[in-house]
Parts: structure tokens; sequence; C-alpha cells
């Protein structure tokens, strides 16, 4: 039960249903999940450990603000990282180990397609991960599996600016590419800048919001 109200309130957040800075209604949720709100309370300390949640001292919760210099600082290093594995990946990946990148890759393109915008998301992280995973570093997977949950929000409201979801897909199919055609310094350099526009595209959305 935890782990299901956790991932529900998780979603919420990721998907912007909860805005930033909005106060969680505890009652709320637990009369929409049909449990107490001691499972509630539990599951937002976890997102609060994930940085999700900022829990206020006898005044409840609510969903965390980054600063614009916290959303770079983030963006930034896992871009390094990034591009540190999939450089490594180019060049040591078996053939049959980028196959199957790229058979997720082409279904993450079908998802695209057809406008599934949640389904493409959750491949989308698949494949950054996978990238991460095939590195076989696991200190790097450590690091980069607690940013990314940190930054999962930023990179779903990113897809739904103008023009950056089309970007996006155009950037991973060089990205493929490159690794394909083992050019370890091109596919590099064309994630690494992915993962910063991304970045770039959410903090332009939170300055929009504020000017609206």
């Amino acid at each position: 039960m935890h782990a299901d109200v956790c991932g529900h309130i998780r979603n919420l957040i990721v998907h912007g249903e909860l805005a930033s800075g909005e106060r969680i209604n505890e009652v709320g949720l637990s009369e929409a999940l049909g449990v107490s709100r001691t499972p509630i309370r539990e599951a937002l300390k976890v997102l609060a450990a994930e940085g999700l949640v900022e829990l206020l001292p006898n005044r409840g919760s609510r969903v965390t603000t980054p600063s614009t210099d916290e959303i770079v600082n983030l963006f930034a290093v896992i871009a390094a990282l990034e591009r540190l594995a999939v450089e490594t990946v180019t060049l040591q990946a078996s053939a049959p180990a980028l196959a199957r990148l790229r058979a997720l890759h082409d279904e993450m393109l079908r998802h695209h397609a057809e406008g599934d915008r949640d389904r493409y998301f959750e491949l989308n992280h698949r494949i950054h991960e996978t990238i991460i995973e095939m590195a076989d570093n696991p200190q790097l997977s450590r690091t980069h599996a607690d940013l990314m949950t940190r930054a999962r929000r930023p990179r779903f409201i990113a897809i739904t600016t103008d023009g950056r979801w089309d970007e996006s897909v155009k950037e991973h199919e060089l990205v493929m590419s490159a690794m394909e055609l083992r050019d370890a310094r091109f596919a590099g350099e064309i994630l690494f800048r992915h993962v910063l526009k991304t970045g770039t595209a959410y903090t332009q959305s939170l300055a929009a919001a504020r000017a609206a």
C-alpha cells in the first residue's frame, strides 16, 4: 500500500497535477485513495527525501519549487554523467546490446507518433537509465538515479513546452545513430546538449508561469 500511495502522489507531482508550491491536501488524497492519512504522511516523507515535497513543521507539506540555479546545476551534472556513460557504451557495447537499445528507441518513437506523452516519457526515462546501466559503473548508476528522481518532474514538464518534444526526439535519433556508428565523441556531445536543453526548457516554462 505504501509504495502504491507514494507512486500515485509522485505521478501527480511529476505530471503537474500538483503544481510547484501547491499545498498538499492530505485529507483529499486520503479520501481519493481510500486510505488513512498515515500512509499519505509516510509517502510524503519519502517524496521529501526525493526532493519533490517540502515538509512544513506543523503546517503540512507542499510541492517543492526549485530555483533556476538549482535546476541548472542539477541538469549540468546529469548531462556530464550521461555524456560519460554514452561515450563508454558507444565504444564498448556489443552489437546485440545496441540492437536492444535501438528497439527501445523505436518503441519510444511510436509513442511520439501516436501523441502518447505519458508512454513516451516512460520509454524515454527507461532509455536514459539503460544507457547508464550499460556503462557498468555502480557509482555512476547510484548518483544518476538519485539525480534523475529529482529531475523527473522538470523532464516531464519540459516535453510539454512548445516544440521541445519534437526537438527532443530528433536529438535522441542523433544519439542513437552516433552510437550505432561507434562515434563516441558525437554521441556524448549530442546527449550532453540534449540534457542541458531539457533543463533550459523547464526553467523557461517556470519563468513564463511567473510572468503570467
